[in-house]
């Protein structure tokens, strides 16, 4: 655990000596907030709603988009080779990038949050706010193996037009950024089966304070193991790659 923690550390102040990682990051989905949630945000049960939405938009950004992308680029690296020659386990420096990358998206979503009392009626009960973290770091990991795949999947050219394509039409169609109610007829039925809607549902349902939906849960159970899978293929065919 020191070599995984020391080695966070190491990425964590590698990213901060990066002002347009850093900005980026953290200020574009507050921007996206300030312009679309906040004027929405008439009364204390929708500020809840679109801080949840928002917060899984930042999050899901910084897990599946940076993350991912990230790894594309760091393998093209003579320093990756170099962190390859290491006497240290592989799923350590992945574990290593997941710890940096959770908090730079709690960062992100902190920064939501301070906007949300500043400008919003958002009223959440400590319960409910212990909820809220728990499922963001707990589902989060779902789109950390996205972005592993995608990380492993995609070449280093490719990576940011492909992430791209994934995150914004998924986060659209997700319901995030609108409710899902006034989603096009034709999405609505496709967007019950996406992982940001499954994600979304969850979160709503935290500051509602409502029971979650074990289907949504299961959904995203499901995801994680498809993720997973595709991950470990990518990163076994890249192994093979660099050794041969």
């Amino acid at each position: 655990m020191t070599l995984i923690f020391a080695h966070s550390r190491w990425m964590i102040l590698e990213l901060l000596r990066q002002p347009a990682y850093t900005v980026s990051t953290l200020i574009f989905p507050s921007l996206f907030y300030l312009i679309f949630a906040v004027p929405e945000s008439k009364d204390i049960a929708s500020s809840n709603l679109l801080l949840a939405s928002f917060s899984c938009f930042a999050n899901f950004g910084v897990l599946f988009l940076q993350f991912g992308i990230g790894i594309s680029q760091e393998r093209t690296t003579s320093w990756y080779q170099f962190l390859r020659t290491l006497p240290l386990p592989s799923y350590k420096l992945i574990l290593a990038r997941f710890i940096s990358s959770y908090v730079f998206a709690l960062l992100s979503i902190g920064l939501l949050i301070v906007f949300a009392h500043v400008y919003t009626f958002i009223s959440l009960t400590a319960t409910q706010w212990m909820y809220f973290f728990l499922a963001h770091l707990g589902l989060g990991l779902i789109f950390c193996l996205m972005g592993l795949t995608l990380g492993y999947w995609a070449e280093e050219k490719t990576a940011l037009p492909v992430g791209n394509l994934i995150y914004l039409p998924l986060t659209f169609a997700g319901g995030l950024w609108k409710p899902p109610t006034v989603l096009p007829e034709s999405l609505k039925t496709i967007s019950e089966y996406l992982p940001t809607r499954q994600y979304g549902e969850v979160l709503w349902a935290i500051v509602n304070d409502q029971k979650v939906e074990i289907e949504y849960l299961l959904g995203l159970s499901i995801y994680a193991l498809i993720f997973l899978f595709l991950s470990y293929i990518g990163m076994s065919r890249d192994y093979k790659s660099r050794k041969g």
